[in-house]
């Protein structure tokens, strides 16, 4: 039988799968965290936004709500936030965002090619933007999306079946 000797203390397997359960309750194994949240969490909150993070469906609006201890980030929504293109790059590398609400934004073709590296985005609302075709038929590189919110932007209807047939299983409302 295998064992352990630790200071002079005798450990059997079972006592060290029970030691090795309580250390990863301690240090948290297996808790979704990013080191981009806090930053981007402070950056959606300046431009009037909210995140929501994992593992909770409440918001984050306010800096006062922002977790002292790690965290990651599950849903940002910047509905009518008065964001710039070029503040895009700071929501990109974010790997469990699966919601993206850029609603009403001034976001335009631009500002959407600087989001990238997003492996888990599932739904995107870019309603009412400045997005056209030439950007929005590059949203293939988001390979798990099925919600793309398209209402009142210039893009195609050949756009929107391109995007479709790329993307299977995808919804796209316009």
């Amino acid at each position: 039988m295998l064992k352990f000797v630790i200071n002079g203390v005798e450990l059997r397997p079972p006592i060290l799968v029970c030691l090795a359960l309580v250390y990863l309750t301690i240090t948290g194994c297996g808790k979704a965290q990013d080191p981009n949240s806090r930053p981007v969490t402070e950056y959606v909150l300046q431009s009037g936004g909210k995140v929501i993070r994992v593992s909770s469906d409440l918001p984050i609006d306010s800096t006062a709500k922002i977790p002292e201890e790690d965290f990651s980030i599950r849903e940002i929504d910047l509905t009518n936030a008065k964001i710039k293109n070029i503040d895009m790059k700071k929501l990109s590398d974010l790997p469990n965002l699966e919601s993206l609400n850029l609603h009403g934004t001034r976001l335009n073709d631009k500002g959407l090619a600087l989001i990238t590296n997003l492996p888990n985005l599932k739904s995107l609302e870019l309603a009412y933007t400045r997005v056209s075709d030439e950007e929005v038929s590059k949203l293939t590189r988001f390979p798990k999306l099925k919600k793309i919110f398209l209402y009142g932007t210039a893009v195609k209807p050949q756009t929107i079946e391109d995007l479709k047939s790329n993307l299977r299983g995808s919804v796209v409302y316009k």
